[in-house]
């Protein structure tokens, strides 16, 4: 598959990186890469840099388009109700409010705002502002730039999420979606109405409070927040996150309107990435609003010095693509009317005129051929020195069915692996006895996943 554009998402969660990439061409953006890096403090910078190259430079990834994202308890959102006079002087009139709400030490925000359509013959202007700590997001761009990272766009999950959803629901004008995106131990719930980001807001979950009470009582709130009354229609309730499975599982009964984002996921998306829907759809949003030239929510939390446009190639290439489709296929409309007229021979005579550049493009598409083989043939040999390949081999065969690996990790001949079965005691006896691995050890509690009984485990092991 050719892909025209490339967007890729990033953010820190806790203490886990993910990064997300989404390719677009002519016919649909697609989700085609993932990484999830656990704990990455426990990382030197180089070993870390070096994981996040590998993701990049395998996939053949461009970090000009790169999106980070802000966790919602970090990003400030606020929706100011303003006079329309004030339309003219707008940028004053926001910047005078966000000083309003910067704290008395010498922290200040980075912030972004965009007005929101308002009904038709209404007098008030309805601004969504976000805003962002300057020292929390100076000191995550600093150390992405030890990464080799520098993004175009910062802003935070959920307008990712907006976008990425909004943008394959073209009956989205005059309908209300709640989504909710559950993490580990927290939930943000936004609405979407008419196209646009109107209300959001997360909230800690506490040991004694079950998930479904605690969305059913965030919807509730968002209602009288928003105002909507017995007549009006919630489309549907869309749930993504890590936790959302659970969640699912917990209300689904008592919320049928409610499914799992993997249900309608608006992006193409291979096979074997169908299953990390729900734990990266944030950063695909992220990765989506990189590719989208009309995103429905525009927030960017850069400092302006750091602001600059999106990359063009992109565009042009697709535009001058599209151009040859066109005339190739009105060619091909006026071949049969003017085969056996004097047209028919000024258009072979013009034909003529490309068969040396068409003879070049031939030859350098047999010398990219050579590369590409060259590369491939590089690429096994280095493979074959690779002893990650022999553990990956040995884990795959040694696996029961009743398990699944979902994060392998290599450091400095130390190896970790996140998974879950559902005979974790016999599958951490056959690593203990490999004779592939040494010091096999689980790392943490192991813990049991409600929505699929499997036991949910973490082993350290080291490379004999």
């Amino acid at each position: 598959m050719i892909y025209l554009t490339t967007g890729v998402g990033i953010e820190l969660r806790g203490e886990d990186i993910l990064l997300a990439a989404v390719q677009s061409n002519f016919s649909k953006a697609a989700f085609t890469r993932f990484l999830r890096i656990t704990d990455y403090p426990r990382f030197n910078r180089a070993d870390l840099r070096g994981a996040i190259d590998r993701f990049f430079r395998d996939n053949g990834l461009s970090r000009e388009s790169v999106v980070l994202g802000v966790s919602r308890k970090d990003c400030v959102i606020r929706y100011l109700d303003l006079p329309l006079e004030v339309k003219d002087n707008l940028g004053e009139v926001v910047r005078y409010q966000v000083q309003s709400f910067e704290p008395n030490d010498e922290d200040g925000f980075y912030f972004d705002y965009a007005p929101l359509e308002s009904v038709h013959g209404q007098k008030r202007l309805t601004i969504l502002l976000a805003m962002v700590r300057k020292s929390f997001l100076d000191k995550q761009l600093a150390m992405l730039r030890e990464l080799g990272i520098t993004p175009m766009i910062v802003t935070c999950g959920s307008a990712g999420l907006s976008n990425m959803y909004l943008a394959s629901r073209k009956d989205a004008g005059d309908k209300t979606f709640f989504m909710a995106d559950a993490g580990k131990s927290e939930m943000e719930l936004f609405a979407l109405r008419n196209g646009q980001l109107v209300y959001s807001r997360e909230v800690p979950k506490n040991d004694a409070q079950n998930w479904c009470d605690l969305l059913v009582g965030e919807i509730s709130e968002a209602a009288a927040r928003m105002r909507l009354g017995a007549d009006s229609v919630l489309e549907k309730i869309v749930l993504t996150g890590e936790s959302s499975r659970t969640v699912y599982e917990e209300t689904r009964e008592r919320i049928p309107d409610c499914e799992l984002l993997d249900k309608s996921f608006p992006l193409a998306v291979a096979e074997i990435n169908r299953q990390l829907i729900q734990e990266a759809a944030a950063v695909c949003g992220l990765a989506f609003t990189a590719v989208t030239p009309r995103p429905a929510v525009r927030l960017n939390l850069l400092p302006s010095g750091m602001k600059r446009h999106r990359g063009r190639w992109g565009i042009a290439v697709a535009a001058a693509l599209g151009v040859i489709i066109l005339l190739l296929l009105t060619g091909m409309s006026l071949i049969e009317p003017v085969r056996n007229s004097r047209r028919l021979a000024l258009l072979e005579a013009e034909t003529k005129k490309f068969e040396a550049p068409v003879r070049m493009v031939r030859g350098l598409e047999t010398r990219g051929e050579s590369i590409e083989a060259q590369r491939k043939q590089m690429t096994e040999l280095l493979n074959d020195r690779d002893g990650n390949l022999d553990i990956l081999k040995y884990l795959t065969e040694t696996f029961p069915e009743d398990s699944f690996l979902s994060n392998y990790t290599y450091n400095n001949g130390a190896i970790t692996i996140t998974g879950e079965s559902s005979s974790y005691s016999n599958l951490l006896s056959q690593l203990q006895q490999s004779p592939l691995l040494k010091d096999v050890a689980p790392r943490g509690n192991v813990s049991r996943v409600a929505a699929t009984g499997r036991e949910r485990f973490t082993i350290e092991a080291k490379v004999k």
